[in-house]
């Protein structure tokens, strides 16, 4: 069977959670995707391009959990804690370094990032390039990036990953639905 990962990120509650990157990741059979992703259409509010939990009520945050938790994905998480200055980017960068370690471990063969700014997403591409060479993920391991918009499927990360937050700042209620299904690796730098 053939998985696919989509991988969204967060920065941490600056304030309650300094220094902490998130990388959430959903992770989808092949033969699955068609069906979750008509179904994560359906979360999309009238006006909205994407679901966006920064953007959620308390009580549509509580639904999209509960939502998300319903469909035939499993959710891999990455989170990172760096040391107070660490730039954002390094916190982010040893995240994906371990995330695509993780992935590739549990026989993913690919993953679809949210876009960012091209240099960025160079970034991105660049690391797989590294770890392809050495030998730390397959060589036939893809990364691409698509924005929110335009693939529903990448909100399913972003729901976990702002469920994880809020958990690490006082308020597990969220990440309580999801936790049959996820799996959440800590990193300390």
């Amino acid at each position: 069977m053939s998985w696919s990962a989509f991988v969204d990120e967060s920065e941490s509650n600056r304030k309650l959670d300094p220094d902490v990157y998130i990388l959430a990741a959903s992770i989808i059979s092949a033969d699955s995707c068609e069906a979750v992703r008509d179904a994560v259409r359906r979360f999309r509010l009238p006006g909205q391009r994407k679901v966006h939990w920064r953007d959620e009520s308390e009580k549509r945050r509580r639904w999209l959990a509960e939502a998300v938790a319903s469909l035939d994905a499993l959710h891999l998480v990455v989170v990172r804690r760096g040391y107070v200055g660490e730039p954002s980017e390094r916190r982010r960068r040893k995240t994906r370094e371990r995330l695509l370690f993780e992935l590739s471990a549990m026989g993913v063969h690919g993953m679809l990032m949210e876009g960012r700014e091209a240099k960025q997403n160079r970034h991105d591409l660049s690391l797989v390039r590294a770890l392809r060479a050495r030998k730390e993920v397959p060589s036939g391991f893809r990364v691409d990036h698509a924005f929110g918009s335009e693939e529903p499927l990448l909100w399913l990360p972003d729901v976990v990953a702002g469920s994880v937050v809020a958990a690490r700042c006082g308020d597990p209620c969220h990440l309580a639905s999801l936790m049959p299904l996820v799996t959440i690796c800590m990193i300390e730098a």
